[in-house]
């Protein structure tokens, strides 16, 4: 197979939940603006990594210490948190999923979580999916010292596996997780069972591309 480990992003590509992305990304920019961040160069249209990057660049120029800023990431934070507690009750695995972790697991593969999800929302949308005794190591944005895009997120996933890079793939739906593959050097198999049609990844340069983690063990060892 070639292969001893595989890391998963969570919502999209093993579960499906009803998260209110937009709504948590209004109230987010609500308190990003009460801190000086004008909303206007805030969309909810753009991801919350890109959103915090702005309000982050627009605090440098405007000389705001360390002290404001982390109270305002935490207020941030509760409102991610919520909303992601709120969904628990929707989450399901996606058609195929826990068949497919028993059998790369079968085959001797460990296997990872890296979502930046809440590690209390991640841990518990995979128990409630019945996933969560598959899984050896469970990562999220509170657990790691630089959420994804990070790549050092991924490369912390690596060795908390006990694999080298080149031992792993990182499964993902959205092109964060392709950037944070990226940046990390390693290998990137796209599903399209979340954000991205197959075009779309192809146009991103991504060219390894399955339709749901669970068609991955045979794409992986056909």
């Amino acid at each position: 197979m070639g292969v001893k480990g595989v890391v998963f992003d969570l919502d999209g590509t093993l579960i499906r939940s009803s998260v209110d992305f937009k709504a948590m990304k209004r109230r987010m920019i609500e308190i990003l603006a009460r801190y000086g961040v004008p909303r206007e160069l805030l969309s909810t249209d753009k991801t919350t990594v890109e959103n915090l990057r702005r309000a982050e660049r627009i605090w440098d120029e405007m000389g705001v210490d360390q002290e404001v800023r982390s109270k305002a990431l935490r207020e941030v934070e509760e409102v991610m948190n919520e909303a992601e507690l709120e969904a628990l009750p929707t989450v399901e695995a996606i058609e195929g999923v826990r068949e497919a972790l028993e059998k790369l697991r079968g085959k001797g593969l460990k296997l990872a979580v890296l979502t930046r999800g809440h590690q209390t929302y991640a841990v518990e949308a995979l128990r409630r999916t019945g996933l969560l005794e598959l899984i050896d190591v469970i990562l999220t944005r509170d657990t790691v010292r630089k959420p994804k895009p990070n790549p050092e997120a991924l490369l912390e996933a690596a060795e908390r596996l006990g694999l080298r890079v080149d031992e792993i793939i990182f499964v993902g739906d959205h092109p964060i997780d392709s950037a944070c593959a990226e940046g990390a050097s390693v290998r990137f198999i796209a599903v399209l069972t979340g954000w991205m049609r197959e075009d779309e990844w192809r146009a991103e340069g991504v060219s390894e591309v399955v339709e749901s983690v669970s068609t991955l063990p045979e794409y992986l060892d056909p």
